[in-house]
């Protein structure tokens, strides 16, 4: 199955949220969607594939640094690639922007998402206590650093 990565602009914040409501216990609205797809510290690509937006990226660059809000596939596209390719896109664009570095966080639980980014050259750097809700869960901080080291002083927010 193949797939497009394209830039994605606040029209599609209808289509971004719809993926939010079938992917996250907490979606975003299309509003709040919307809203940071307007600003100019941010970026979202969508893969397509036949025309239909089958997954999404989107993260904001401030100040050298970068955060992924979320990566999502749909169900029926997941296990092809999509989501990998979505973060190399990603990435691409961060070092475009001369971002240092890039973080995330991932539910303890997600087993499949933590090894993707690992894959993707990010690594474990910090726990969120109860960070997430529905079902309450910590959090893992990943980070992806572009100058060439991984090496960071370990902590812990509750600290």
């Amino acid at each position: 199955m193949s797939f497009e990565i394209n830039r994605l602009s606040e029209d599609f914040a209808a289509k971004v949220a719809e993926i939010e409501k079938i992917c996250f216990s907490h979606p975003w609205s299309e509003r709040t969607v919307a809203s940071e797809m307007e600003s100019r510290f941010s970026d979202f690509f969508g893969a397509f594939i036949e025309g239909e937006l089958a997954g999404y990226i989107g993260g904001r660059t401030i100040a050298g640094e970068t955060e992924i809000f979320n990566v999502a596939v749909k169900p029926d596209f997941r296990r092809k690639g999509i989501a990998k390719a979505l973060i190399e896109k990603f990435t691409e664009a961060a070092r475009e922007k001369e971002t240092q570095q890039i973080f995330l966080e991932v539910r303890t639980s997600n087993l499949g998402a933590i090894a993707l980014y690992e894959k993707c050259g990010f690594v474990f750097c910090g726990i969120r206590k109860d960070y997430y809700d529905d079902p309450k869960e910590n959090a893992i901080l990943m980070r992806l650093a572009f100058d060439g080291t991984q090496e960071f002083e370990e902590w812990d927010d509750e600290e």
